[in-house]
């Protein structure tokens, strides 16, 4: 793998109940070195957001676990995380789509589903569980899952709209090519929430312009947030409402605007999309 340190111990399992439970396991075994990650090709108990399970066909997509450490996050920032990882999925998913994109006109771009979902269009690609463990003022570990649909064509009818890379291109990728990819894009987005050191002054008009810890990741999470600014309708506490987002808190609320004017500040299990 292309990266400085993530995917570099790579294990790889023909089948496990839950990558996430994995990698939890090994790590209760032996100390992980930061940036492990565990893939399966066989997910039989995959797990997603609000209790659900994730389902995959064997062999067909990528589900994996990434363990990391990032001390540098402080309890109420854990969302920066999520955002990073999501971020990093959009532009893995959205490589592959881009001859595409341009031609087809049909609004199919990658977005993120707040709170890390990710879409084609209105069709699910790609889901995202991350676990913490916090140490006093800050996360001690976060075992990071992933799913993407990438070589499966059908789908059990339960699942109301799932899609994949080969679904929307035509085209069958490479799985292990893939995950090294998918480890490049989320070391990318990983590393720029680390802080950087001051900048010695002899080296400013060098660095001049360089972005902060969060280098960007705010405002492109908002940038590809799926009904961003749009009128859509939701569920918000058993009733249906009309409203467009405007923005997310930083501990990863949801900012509503209703038709009417009145702003929402939305927790996960309080809000649904319809």
């Amino acid at each position: 793998m292309k990266t400085i340190f993530l995917g570099k111990n790579c294990i790889e399992v023909a089948k496990t109940d839950s990558t996430n439970s994995y990698l939890a396991r090994l790590n209760s075994e032996k100390a992980l070195f930061d940036g492990t990650v565990v893939v399966a090709w066989h997910q039989e108990q995959g797990r997603g957001q609000r209790g659900s399970s994730w389902e995959s066909e064997p062999g067909k997509n990528l589900t994996l676990s990434i363990f990391l450490k990032p001390t540098f996050l402080k309890p109420e920032e854990q969302f920066m995380l999520s955002k990073a990882v999501a971020l990093a999925l959009i532009e893995f998913v959205a490589s592959p789509l881009a001859p595409l994109s341009s031609r087809r006109g049909d609004g199919g771009e990658a977005r993120i589903k707040w709170p890390n979902d990710i879409y084609i269009g209105n069709k699910k690609i790609a889901g995202i569980l991350i676990e913490n463990v916090l140490s006093g003022n800050s996360i001690a570990h976060s075992i990071v899952g992933i799913g993407i649909n990438i070589n499966q064509v059908k789908f059990s009818a339960d699942l109301p709209n799932p899609t994949s890379l080969k679904l929307e291109t035509g085209k069958e990728f490479d799985l292990k090519e893939c995950l090294a990819q998918l480890c490049s894009c989320i070391e990318k987005r990983y590393l720029q929430l680390r802080p950087h050191p001051p900048t010695p002054p002899s080296e400013r008009f060098i660095r001049a312009g360089s972005p902060k810890r969060e280098g960007g990741i705010d405002s492109d999470y908002l940038k590809n947030l799926y009904r961003f600014g749009e009128l859509a309708s939701y569920q918000y506490k058993g009733k249906t409402i009309k409203a467009k987002i405007f923005g997310i808190t930083q501990v990863g609320k949801l900012l509503l605007e209703t038709e009417k004017g009145e702003s929402l500040e939305c927790d996960f299990k309080e809000i649904m999309f319809l």
